[in-house]
């Protein structure tokens, strides 16, 4: 007797296993394609504002800020703060997104401006997400703050 294991696919007609098909085929982008996607400075500023409307903070202000060397590490623990409060809010993926990189480019920018990890995340899981940023993203100012925290990490070994 074959040893064969039955499954709810087994059962599926073939509309169902249409369907199913379809799905698999539609699958969403990663989250590096979208934060490529949001990732130029006009487009991630739009949307930043759009999000902090009523609030004190801009989306330019907050992008000069994760950038900027002069940048404290309280000041990167507050845009971080304000990035997790945004992605909460977030009425889409490209608002999601948007937020979500804030949220990455000010772990970041503590990373590579100060070798301090202000994420609850071990540095080393970053690696991989900041590599492909600092190759992908178009703008080079939000690239650069990826590159210096990759050296960062190597350098500080956090």
């Amino acid at each position: 007797m074959p040893d064969t294991k039955a499954t709810i696919v087994d059962s599926f007609r073939a509309h169902q296993l249409r369907e199913l098909l379809a799905l698999g085929a539609n699958l969403p982008e990663t989250a590096t394609e979208w934060f490529v996607d949001v990732g130029d400075w006009e487009r991630l500023e739009a949307l930043l504002t759009e999000m902090c409307i009523g609030g004190e903070q801009s989306g330019n202000a907050l992008l000069e800020t994760v950038v900027s060397s002069d940048a404290t590490l309280e000041m990167l623990i507050a845009v971080k703060e304000v990035a997790k409060r945004l992605a909460t809010k977030a009425k889409g993926k490209p608002e999601r997104a948007a937020a979500t990189l804030l949220y990455h480019l000010s772990v970041a920018s503590a990373l590579g401006q100060h070798g301090r990890t202000i994420s609850s995340r071990d540095p080393a899981e970053h690696l991989p997400l900041y590599a492909e940023l600092a190759e992908e993203l178009s703008d080079e100012q939000l690239a650069a703050v990826f590159k210096r925290a990759i050296r960062g990490i190597h350098e500080n070994r956090l």
